[in-house]
């Protein structure tokens, strides 16, 4: 009996026709492949911190958003490039690679200088305060298999003054790094108490106590902070 195969086209099939299945198909799994290791991995949208070490607090230079690579290998980061989720423009083009679990965070002023060279307007990274998407692409040559690497949507209480939307070290899950603004509301991500942590891995875990402690202290140390 043959065998019945329902992505197979006939072989009368057009050869041009083969060319773009295969050209397509092709495309998708090395897109999907690569959303598994390249990943954004924190970023602050609102800062009013001297984030990006330059003496000045600035609320367009001191924003940041910070990638990850979370696969067996080295990756090349040449060709990826980062965006907010409005219009069509990069917001800066990485170079070089980075190792298994090395992440590489990018500040407003970089992506300013990055725009500058390359004719764009020096929007920075233009991270809306009130919430925005982060994207992560790998540009090709063919706009028919060009697939972002990874998208984010930042909620409004995520992007507030100092805090960051930030990756869990372990489960690569969503967290909120409000060390320096907590947040007291009941929107997910919720408080953390864990501090933004640009160009360094993610670290947020338990508060283990030191020596003995009664119950009541603990409760205070896991408890999220009062309005």
């Amino acid at each position: 009996m043959r065998s019945f195969c329902p992505t197979c086209l006939p072989l009368t099939a057009p050869p041009r026709l083969l060319r773009l299945l295969c050209v397509v198909m092709l495309g998708l799994l090395w897109a999907g492949g690569a959303r598994a290791d390249l990943v954004v991995n924190e970023a602050l949208s609102a800062p009013s911190s001297d984030w990006n070490g330059d003496g000045v607090v600035d609320f367009k230079n001191d924003e940041w958003v910070e990638i990850l690579n979370t696969g067996p290998g080295v990756e090349s980061l040449d060709g990826v490039f980062l965006r907010d989720g409005t219009g069509t423009e990069y917001h800066y083009g990485f170079t070089g690679s980075l190792s298994p679990g090395e992440v590489r965070a990018v500040f407003g002023d970089e992506s300013v200088a990055w725009q500058a060279a390359h004719g764009l307007a020096t929007v920075g990274l233009s991270l809306n305060n009130g919430g925005d998407t982060v994207e992560l692409w790998r540009d090709q040559t063919d706009p028919i298999v060009l697939q972002p690497l990874d998208v984010v949507p930042i909620p409004a209480h995520a992007a507030a003054n100092e805090r960051a939307l930030g990756r869990d070290p372990v489960t690569l899950g969503w967290l909120l790094f409000d060390g320096l603004n907590p947040y007291t509301g009941a929107l997910q991500p919720g408080y953390t108490g864990c501090s933004p942590s640009p160009g360094r891995t993610n670290e947020c875990g338990p508060i283990l106590p030191d020596g003995d402690v009664t119950w009541g202290s603990l409760k205070q140390v896991y408890a999220p902070p009062q309005p």
